[in-house]
């Protein structure tokens, strides 16, 4: 049975981001204008509205990935940025003041709209960019979500999507088209369709694709989610593992164990994470961060439907949830084992960890770990100590 076959979608995937970044180029030069956005907004109404969405953390995970974002913070904390920020904002700024651009030069927004539900640290990042850039921003404010979901919540998000239109109108002088922003929602539902039925197939024992497949394959549904290139792609994506299940391709040989991981994972060490688990017979088969973009929109309530989808997102939910959720998750998927990373770069997601970690083994009897590091700067990863604690988890599956 083969195992760890390089799927042939992955040079598709790196054309089709290539070709996004040519597309923000072109689109500046062209007169389009650059929206930056955040990976937790509704990108629907930029690309319905005619505009270019540019994310910038996908710009300071590819650093992250390529290894640079120590460089590229430097220069940011040498203009007094602290080095506990961001490690994704970190290569924003500091790219913004190099002198080298590692990865290519971070594009130069028109505009920027920002929705905090991931963060708090979003907002100052894009507030700082307004200024430095010196062009218009916008915020969504998200406020938090209980164990249920809060109508009044929706409807302060749906005035707030009326007002970001509005903004949008005024800059560009163009009527807001409903119609198209419809075409676009559904665009976005069936890329988010095909995305969770692809992750869904982790759940299989053998599985044909895991986590580390998923974190490299997440791009599009992140930056391309609405448009038709996206639902394409995950389409090929999707055939293609189809096929490897019938051939018996799986994602790792000898696959023993399955497990949950929560929750960015820590980029420049991604094929040394991958390798270690698939060492110990350990496929890494589900996480709430590839998870996030299981939206479904209602197209006959489009304003609605996108509040529900982005105010109740699980980085915006309360303690419990972000609890229940892991089990959920956990109990789906068959887990036998949970590794939850305390990653420095991204508070909210870090914060209780080491509770979560206690009440989740009290609730399931699964053995799980949490182990510290960053995302983004290997200058905070200590391979022994991540090493330590891996190999303590692991001898507790066997």
């Amino acid at each position: 049975m083969a195992a760890g076959e390089v799927f042939k979608t992955a040079s598709l995937m790196k054309e089709l981001m290539t070709r996004y970044n040519e597309t923000g180029k072109e689109a500046k030069d062209s007169g389009i204008p650059v929206a930056w956005v955040t990976a937790v907004s509704p990108v629907e109404i930029i690309y319905a509205a005619g505009l270019f969405p540019y994310y910038p953390e996908n710009f300071g995970a590819v650093a992250a990935a390529r290894k640079v974002a120590d460089k590229l913070s430097a220069f940011a904390e040498a203009r007094g940025y602290a080095r506990d920020l961001c490690g994704y904002a970190r290569c924003g700024i500091g790219d913004a003041y190099a002198t080298e651009h590692p990865v290519g030069e971070i594009l130069s927004p028109d505009l920027l709209f920002c929705c905090n539900t991931q963060c708090g640290s979003l907002p100052k990042w894009f507030e700082v960019a307004g200024r430095f850039y010196n062009v218009p921003y916008f915020l969504l404010d998200a406020p938090r979500v209980g164990l249920e979901t809060d109508q009044l919540c929706n409807s302060y998000y749906v005035e707030q999507l009326h007002e970001m239109i509005a903004f949008i109108e005024k800059l560009t002088g163009n009527p807001f088209d409903y119609d198209r922003l419809s075409e676009v929602l559904a665009l976005s539902n069936e890329a988010c369709r095909l995305w969770n039925e692809i992750l869904e197939t982790a759940a299989l024992k053998p599985a044909p694709f895991g986590f580390f497949d998923a974190s490299f394959h997440m791009a599009p549904i992140v930056t391309l989610r609405g448009t038709r290139e996206a639902v394409d792609y995950y389409r090929a994506l999707k055939e293609e593992i189809d096929e490897r299940i019938e051939q018996g391709i799986t994602a790792i040989p000898d696959e023993r164990y399955k497990i949950y991981f929560d929750h960015i994972p820590c980029w420049p060490r991604l094929r040394w994470f991958s390798d270690l688990f698939a060492s110990h017979g350990a496929l890494v088969a589900v996480s709430q961060y590839t998870h996030s973009w299981a939206y479904s929109f209602d197209l006959e309530r489009p304003l609605e439907s996108l509040a529900e989808n982005y105010t109740h997102e699980f980085v915006n939910r309360c303690f419990d949830y972000r609890v229940e959720r892991k089990i959920n998750l956990m109990e789906k998927y068959g887990v036998d084992g949970f590794v939850l990373f305390s990653n420095r770069s991204c508070k909210p997601n870090a914060i209780g960890l080491y509770a979560k970690s206690k009440l989740i083994r009290e609730k399931t009897g699964l053995p799980g770990v949490v182990f510290e590091a960053d995302m983004s700067d290997l200058r905070f990863f200590s391979e022994a100590q991540v090493l330590a604690k891996l190999e303590s988890f692991f001898e507790q599956l066997k």
